[in-house]
């Protein structure tokens, strides 16, 4: 009787700290928000890999026959000080808020019951519903739902050791920086001993944006195809090696169509990489990526030659002390074009003989508050993540991260995705960022994170003033 009582009220404990946070969040103080491209791609990345463990936790079970369901919500606050780094002048946008309910199932069948990792068909769908209600400085921007619609549809066939995935589902290929993202796609894969094989096709899905926008109707008018093959060998205990190429190619409609101007935008990337352990609390990781192709030259449709590079290496390493802190070190680089003054548009893109910008179609996070995209860029990370309560039993699942970055153009008088940033020189800025994750219970958790950057000589002395990012998010699954 005492433990069924103490159950009942835990759940209402969770329930009542659940409602309380989001009631908080509701009372914030109003800043100022505006949102990139880049920090829309970092914010649904997180919520894929906090997804995916629920994913991964329900195809793990043993049964024969499984049939599986539950639901994700998230509700998330989000503002920005400063977004145009001028604080003389009143920022567009007070604050963001947003809900986002997630809803699947999976039905999965293991023919041969003995092995319980082995030959595991299934298929698994989820749908999505959200709602983002946008507060601008004089009057409410109003609410903008985006479902309810079809985020996964996929199927597994699993005949170990070759497996097939098809439909709606996340792809990436390498350390997902060239590509990777949710499409309608076909992935098979390979896998022995030491060697595995990986192909895939995607295509953008229908109502995705551009990633150029100067495309007359570019909003949810991309049609991209991709086709990729992967090569991976272990070549030692904890030690990888993979090389793959990728072809993307631009079948994107204008809407409406412009007989004057060409945008369309053709590219093939090469990668090689490595990763794995140094001894045995140092892990280390590195991707060269070479990109070619054909891009056009706003003015004069005319084709030209992409020649590109990017590079992503790393190292962290694990303390065997207290808290148990993990130092990151990482650099990223994108090669850039001093041509350009959009490193993702066709209109004030490249105007010269060869476009040297490197534009990719996957992620990797590079910030909180000035989150740019990997093009003309360099950018230098440490990082510090560690479990500072552990010894305290309702705090021990709380993580907390301090991260530093250094940003620098590659080409000084090119732009970078902060169209800020227009003066012919090197020095973009700095940035410190804090997060802390707590996993309150199994079902409940809150995020907060906040970002500070300081603006480099690259930006004029107009609007050269530091900006400021804070975000509350509570993750609830049932």
């Amino acid at each position: 009787m005492r433990r069924l009582f103490f159950e009942k009220q835990t759940r209402l404990l969770r329930r009542l700290i659940f409602i309380a946070l989001v009631i908080s969040i509701a009372f914030i103080s109003e800043i100022s928000t505006t949102y990139s491209d880049e920090t829309e791609k970092r914010i649904e990345e997180e919520k894929r890999e906090t997804l995916e463990k629920e994913r991964l936790a329900s195809s793990l079970k043993k049964e024969q026959l499984v049939f599986d369901y539950g639901g994700w919500f998230n509700f998330r606050y989000d503002d920005f000080e400063d977004s145009d780094n001028d604080s003389g002048t009143p920022d567009t946008y007070n604050y963001r808020t947003s809900s986002d309910i997630r809803l699947w199932l999976r039905l999965s069948l293991r023919p041969d019951p003995g092995d319980p990792y082995k030959n595991r068909h299934s298929l698994y769908l989820r749908l999505k519903d959200s709602y983002t209600d946008r507060h601008y400085a004089n009057e409410d921007g109003g609410g903008d739902r985006n479902g309810p619609h079809l985020d996964y549809a996929y199927l597994t066939l699993d005949f170990n050791p070759y497996w097939i995935e098809a439909g709606r589902r996340y792809c990436s290929i390498g350390r997902g920086i060239a590509y990777s993202d949710i499409a309608d796609s076909v992935e098979f894969w390979m896998s022995f001993s030491q060697w595995d094989f990986k192909i895939l096709a995607a295509q953008t899905l229908a109502h995705e944006d551009n990633i150029d926008t100067s495309v007359p109707g570019y909003d949810k008018e991309s049609n991209r195809h991709f086709y990729g093959l992967e090569v991976g060998l272990d070549a030692a205990e904890d030690q990888r090696i993979y090389a793959y190429t990728l072809i993307q190619r631009d079948y994107s409609d204008e809407q409406p169509e412009d007989s004057i101007h060409d945008y369309s935008y053709d590219s093939e990337y090469i990668g090689l990489g490595a990763e794995g352990t140094i001894f045995s609390d140092t892990d280390y990781w590195i991707e060269l990526i070479h990109q070619t192709g054909k891009s056009r030259i706003y003015d004069t449709k005319e084709k030209r030659d992409i020649k590109a590079w990017a590079v992503n290496l790393g190292l962290g390493y694990d303390l065997e002390i207290p808290s148990h802190p993990s130092i990151e070190l990482e650099y990223m680089f994108g090669s850039g074009d001093s041509s350009r003054t959009s490193v993702t548009n066709t209109q004030n893109g490249n105007t010269s003989k060869k476009d040297t910008n490197f534009l990719y179609f996957g992620y990797l996070p590079t910030g909180y508050t000035l989150s740019p995209a990997l093009s003309n860029i360099h950018v230098y990370k440490a990082g510090l993540k560690c479990t500072p309560f552990e010894k305290i039993s309702i705090l021990k699942r709380l993580t907390a991260s301090l991260n530093y970055f250094r940003y620098y153009k590659d080409k000084s008088a090119g732009g970078i995705d902060d169209a800020e940033a227009v003066l012919n020189d090197k020095d973009i800025g700095s940035e410190i960022d804090v997060s802390i994750s707590w996993d309150i219970f199994s079902d409940l958790s809150l995020n907060l994170q906040y970002g500070h950057f300081m603006p480099g000589d690259a930006y004029p002395k107009e609007t050269n003033d530091n900006e400021e990012y804070f975000s509350l998010s509570t993750i609830f699954t049932f």
